[in-house]
């Protein structure tokens, strides 16, 4: 079964080691990844779960939390933070990867995610992504968050 990858990108001005505090930090994630929707992180090494309590709806009445469940497969530190997502039997296996790479005196963040069954259900979530990267972008950077 052929998959869909989402793949988004960003320029951040802003040192690498900074970006990657933000993207592998529980209480960092939490503020720009989706805000509303904290993380836990409880050991930055490969094989260690994470928890994403994400909130869809945060800002209406009525929040329902779905908490989602990740292994941490990945820790180069500061280039690289994968994480493999704990989906149901039928779901195909998904994992999200970001990527830092230093430029132009800042850096450059790549997020991709693999495991959509469709490009339409990826583009929707490539959405997603974008609106999170400028948050992170905002966050890096010292800037009120955009989303």
């Amino acid at each position: 079964m052929e998959q869909y990858t989402v793949v988004r990108t960003i320029w951040v001005e802003a040192p690498c080691e900074r970006v990657w505090l933000a993207v592998t930090e529980a209480e960092q994630l939490s503020l720009w990844y989706a805000p509303g929707s904290p993380w836990e992180i409880p050991k930055l090494e490969v094989g260690a779960l994470v928890y994403f309590h994400h909130s869809p709806n945060a800002y209406h009445s009525g929040i329902e939390v779905v908490t989602l469940r990740a292994q941490i497969v990945t820790v180069d530190r500061p280039h690289r933070f994968a994480l493999r997502w704990e989906m149901d039997a039928t779901a195909p296996e998904m994992v999200t990867t970001f990527i830092l790479q230093e430029e132009q005196g800042g850096t450059r963040v790549t997020i991709t995610e693999n495991g959509y069954p469709n490009q339409q259900e990826g583009e929707r979530v490539e959405q997603g992504y974008s609106m999170s990267l400028e948050n992170l972008k905002a966050h890096a950077e010292g800037r009120s968050l955009p989303y």
